[in-house]
């Protein structure tokens, strides 16, 4: 018998997107400009770093506190950190982006 292949970034990029969306909607729907979309930010975060090639999003932690994301976790070098950074700013929403990631071997576990 044959397993399908699934295509992680097409399936699960959506479903992140849209409870985000859902976790973040009474927020929007105020009319109140100061409040920031965390929720929004993160799951555009992740999604991606999860579309992307050069970054690994399952070992990278997202959170995001009035527009600042943080990132932790493990990355294979310091190129890839950077590149995460990189792409962290370029989400809609984010005002500043704070690194806390470490440079891990393969086999590592830390996170």
């Amino acid at each position: 018998m044959r397993l399908a292949r699934i295509n992680v970034r097409r399936h699960v990029v959506p479903i992140l997107l849209g409870i985000a969306f859902l976790v973040g909607a009474p927020g929007l729907l105020r009319a109140d400009a100061d409040r920031c979309p965390d929720a929004l930010i993160t799951a555009a975060v992740k999604a991606r770093l999860m579309a992307d090639d050069v970054t690994s999003a399952l070992k990278i932690n997202v959170e995001t506190d009035a527009c600042v994301v943080t990132l932790k976790g493990c990355v294979g070098s310091r190129s890839q950190a950077k590149r995460a950074r990189n792409l962290a700013r370029k989400a809609k929403g984010v005002k500043d982006v704070e690194s806390h990631l470490t440079v891990c071997s393969e086999g590592s576990d830390k996170e």
